[in-house]
Order: structure tokens, then C-alpha cells, then sequence
């Protein structure tokens, strides 16, 4: 209920900032600042139609969107826009647009897109699809579930599965059914151990006649979309190799992960870049060993999934980004951009997530 009500506090706020036109004199009033905008897909049946509907949003949602923000705010990749925000250059907010993963549709339908607006985007690289044409488990749990019913999923996954603590929490999914495919996939994702789940997903996915190297192929771009990417002047940063939370892997194990993706983005496209993106990007997803870990690879600034707007005191090793998706709000976007919630907790109204 209270968070409910922040969300309503915080969309009426958003709302009469921006219908108006206050948004404008906040701005001017604000400290110059960065908003990180980022997402995973356009939507695209013909490469990501699997994908679930909060991965993607529809070309003319990102199209008005950005149409508007690109009037007021200058709209850079994270690495150029991070770089002039620490400078104290004078100038403009700054925006800028994130996909995370490497899927084919930004390279096939986010690229002509954003070559008629004019506007760059950074893209974050899981490699281990792009090296080895293989995918994370959470693609096969997509396609699973796109072929059967969520409860089928979760009792045949319990027959196979040895992980008596992912067991626990599945049976309880099941119990309470609310958001089930929400429930599944946080079990899986926190509570399961990584290789039991591994197997078992694996073991259900291909007896139901999946291909993994056709699932990447459709879903994941290739090095050669990614060259034409760098080619277009976007920027491209780390995802590690295969996605895992990083909070949960020792220091070696996450260096491993990051290094790794490096390594491959320098063979592949003369660069390593300089921005990472930590998978999933929750404060508990990460930790100081990941973070040391992404100096250790040399990237100058790292990203997580948290709401807000950077400053040039923002740890540079937790730059904040906002989720966009199709029901994306414009006036919550440019409350952000203007630094409108900024000035509200200035008088100790904290809106932020």
C-alpha cells in the first residue's frame, strides 16, 4: 500500500510538472545533470517475439519519447554524456539510451530508428551468445513457457530438480498462483542453485524440441551486428560473458565474468569500451568485489538498474538508469531529466523508487 502510494505521489507530481510547462523552469533552475534511459528490445516479432512484453517497447513509443526529450536535453551515449557531465562543462542535461543483452532487433530495427533521429545509444554485451551461440537459462524458461502452461513448467521442473531450497519455493509459487511466471522465475533466479537449474531447464528445453543455437541466432545479434553498431558511432560496453549476479560469485569468479567479455569485445572489435552494465543491476546483485572487478578490466563507469539522476558526485561506479518499456511515462521522464525530483527531496519529499 505505501508503495502504491508513492507511485501515485510520484506520477501526480510528474504529471503537473510537466502539463504545466513547470518542467521548464526547473531545469533551468537545476544543477546541469545525466539521466540514464535503458531498456532491452524494440519490439519486433520476427527476431525477439518470445521475449516478454516488459523487455520491449514499440518503435514509435521510443520514437515520441525521444523525439521530445532530444528538444531540451542533449542526448549522448553514457560513456561521452558521464565524461562531459564530470568535466563541469556548462551546457545542457544530458540523456542518454541503453539496451542491455545485445539482441538482433537493435541491430536490425533499433539501428534505422535511431539513424532518422540522429541519436547514439550505448549497448551492453553478453558475449557468451556471440562467441558460442549459446544462451542463459531465463531465454529457454521464455521459450518454454511460450509453448505450455506456466503450472506444467513448475511441476515437471520439481520432478527432475535436486535443490531441495528452489523446490521449496516453487511448491509455494504454486500455492499462492498470483503472477506465477513472476514468482517461477524469481525462484529460479535467486533461490535456485545456478547448476542444478542450469540442467534441469536445459533437460526440459530440449525435450521439447528446442535448438539453442536457432533460438540465438533469432534472438542475439553477431559480431558482425555489433561491428556495424560501432561503425554507426554507438558505444559499446560490457554485460559480462553469460549474465549471472555477480553478487553471488567470488572475486575471481566475477572478474572472471568481466574480463572475459572484455577480452572478447577487444579481439572482436579493437575495443573493450568503457562502460559496464551490471547483469540484473539491483544493489544486491553486485557488490564491492564487483566493482573492483570492473576497475580491475579498466571500465571508467558502470551502470545499475536504479531510478534517478546523476550528478557529476555520482559514484561513477554506480551510474543510475531508469527502465523503459512500452507503457513508459513521458512526464515521469522529463520530472527525472528536468531534476524535478531532485528538487522535491531538496524539501524532504523523496519520489524516487
Amino acid at each position: 500500500m505505501k508503495h502504491r502510494l508513492k507511485e501515485l505521489l510520484r506520477a501526480a507530481y510528474a504529471g503537473l510538472l510537466f502539463h504545466t510547462g513547470l518542467w521548464r523552469l526547473v531545469d533551468r533552475m537545476m544543477p546541469r545533470r545525466l539521466v540514464i534511459l535503458f531498456g532491452h528490445c524494440v519490439d519486433a516479432p520476427d527476431v525477439n517475439e518470445g521475449l516478454p512484453a516488459d523487455m520491449k517497447m514499440r518503435g514509435e513509443t521510443l520514437t515520441r519519447v525521444l523525439g521530445f526529450l532530444k528538444r531540451r536535453f542533449d542526448l549522448r551515449t553514457i560513456g561521452d554524456a558521464a565524461l562531459e557531465l564530470r568535466s563541469g562543462a556548462n551546457g545542457r542535461s544530458l540523456v542518454a539510451l541503453s539496451m542491455d543483452d545485445g539482441y538482433r532487433d537493435n541491430a536490425t530495427h533499433l539501428l534505422p530508428l535511431l539513424r532518422e533521429l540522429s541519436v547514439p545509444a550505448t549497448i551492453f554485451l553478453e558475449t557468451r551468445p556471440l562467441d558460442e551461440r549459446r544462451v542463459n537459462w531465463s531465454h529457454k524458461y521464455f521459450w518454454l513457457l511460450g509453448r505450455g502452461d506456466v503450472e506444467d513448467f513448475a511441476r515437471s521442473y520439481l520432478l527432475r530438480s535436486n535443490d531441495s531450497t528452489a523446490c521449496e519455493g516453487l511448491r509455494r509459487a504454486l500455492e499462492e498462483a498470483d503472477a506465477l511466471e513472476y514468482r517461477l522465475k524469481r525462484v529460479l533466479k535467486y533461490d535456485a542453485e545456478p547448476e542444478d537449474r542450469d540442467r534441469v531447464v536445459d533437460e526440459l528445453f530440449r525435450e521439447a524440441g528446442g535448438d539453442e543455437r536457432a533460438l540465438c541466432d533469432r534472438i542475439y545479434m553477431t559480431w558482425d551486428d555489433a561491428r556495424r553498431l560501432r561503425d554507426a558511432g554507438w558505444e559499446l560496453g560490457c554485460h559480462t560473458v553469460s549474465h549471472p549476479i555477480l553478487s553471488r560469485l567470488d572475486a575471481d569468479g566475477a572478474y572472471a565474468e568481466i574480463e572475459g567479455a572484455a577480452a572478447s569485445m577487444e579481439r572482436e572489435l579493437g575495443t573493450r569500451g568503457t562502460t559496464l552494465a551490471y547483469p540484473f543491476g539491483r544493489r544486491w546483485d553486485y557488490d564491492e568485489g564487483s566493482r573492483a572487478a570492473a576497475e580491475r578490466s579498466g571500465y571508467a563507469f558502470a551502470v545499475n538498474t536504479h531510478a534517478a539522476a546523476n550528478s557529476p558526485e555520482t559514484d561513477p561506479h554506480q551510474l543510475f538508469r531508469i527502465a523503459i518499456d512500452d507503457d513508459v511515462s513521458l512526464p515521469v521522464l522529463v520530472a527525472e531529466a528536468c531534476g524535478g525530483f531532485d528538487l522535491a527531496r531538496r524539501f524532504g519529499l523523496n519520489l524516487s523508487e
